[in-house]
């Protein structure tokens, strides 16, 4: 006679003691983002559908803001001038961040103490770099024009100008994150088989052909996600230009961040703010889509057929 085990029904779940701890240490972390970003987020979206500003009635408009503000000429300014803000700064922190990373690679004296004086631009606050900084290239008493005298050359007035306005900005960014790439990328370095460099050295390649065929396409992937992360964080920048130029001269360096500011803080047009930020979430959420698919389809191409 066949004895028959009971089983659960498909599709019925079974809460035990895991599924009970686990939904305790979970939960509170659930809750803390619903509370904290998603509740308003869902309130910034229903403000950007209003004309909502301090000490006025609220009334709903539906996508006025999101026209008024597509159809702003000083939007669309700040938003090229953030794409070419975004293009210099990254690609020069993966430049930076490449060749020391590669220097570094090899046996050099005190490497521990290189890599600390690397790391220091990342763990300073990001106020504190921005203030030094605005000090450092002043144009009367800062230590980067008395360089550039020193040197027999013409001081340069930094942030007087629109073009030299951003380049002290520009400059200020790349110090500021350089090093993130640096550690990634020499981390990336370190955990290629050193097999693989041998074997090529024995087949004479010299060293431009194994950092091209060998080192660089080994670790793209890792600079890959090194350059996603950089994107939408310098995309979203505020600190820097707040805290040196304002905008200025005039809106020579006003990018999205601060353009939300201005509209939200000075002008108190709270809705157009709350629009302006939902569209510069949407532009990061393709932007990050795209640049993950690119990233998994480079390091598993037999799994994106």
């Amino acid at each position: 006679m066949s004895r028959t085990v009971a089983t659960p029904a498909a599709g019925r779940y079974r809460f035990n003691a895991n599924t009970w701890l686990a939904a305790a240490l979970v939960g509170p972390v659930l809750i803390a983002v619903v509370a904290i970003i998603v509740a308003p987020s869902i309130e910034l979206l229903f403000m950007s559908f209003t004309d909502a500003s301090p000490g006025m009635e609220t009334k709903w408009i539906g996508l006025k803001n999101y026209a008024h503000i597509l159809s702003d000429p000083v939007f669309r300014a700040a938003l090229l001038r953030n794409v070419l803000f975004v293009v210099a700064v990254v690609a020069l922190e993966m430049l930076v961040g490449i060749c020391i990373a590669l220097l570094l690679e090899n046996p050099v004296r005190l490497r521990g103490l290189w890599m600390a004086l690397i790391v220091a631009p990342y763990a300073v606050s990001p106020i504190v770099a921005v203030v030094m900084w605005k000090y450092m290239l002043d144009p009367n008493f800062g230590v980067v024009n008395f360089m550039i005298g020193s040197a027999g050359l013409t001081p340069i007035a930094w942030f007087t100008s629109a073009g030299t306005s951003m380049a002290g900005i520009i400059l200020i960014a790349v110090w500021k994150e350089f090093s993130f790439v640096t550690i990634v990328s020499f981390a990336a370095l370190k955990a290629i088989p050193n097999d693989f460099i041998e074997a090529a050295r024995i087949d004479g390649a010299v060293y431009r052909q194994i950092l091209r065929h060998i080192k660089l396409p080994m670790i793209l992937p890792a600079l890959s996600i090194v350059m996603m992360f950089r994107i939408i964080y310098t995309l979203r920048e505020f600190a820097i230009v707040h805290t040196t130029t304002g905008g200025g001269p005039g809106t020579s360096t006003e990018i999205l961040a601060l353009y939300l500011y201005k509209e939200a803080f000075r002008y108190l047009n709270f809705g157009v703010g709350a629009a302006t930020g939902w569209l510069m979430l949407l532009a990061t959420l393709m932007l990050a889509g795209f640049l993950v698919r690119r990233t998994y389809r480079g390091m598993f191409p037999e799994r994106s057929r």
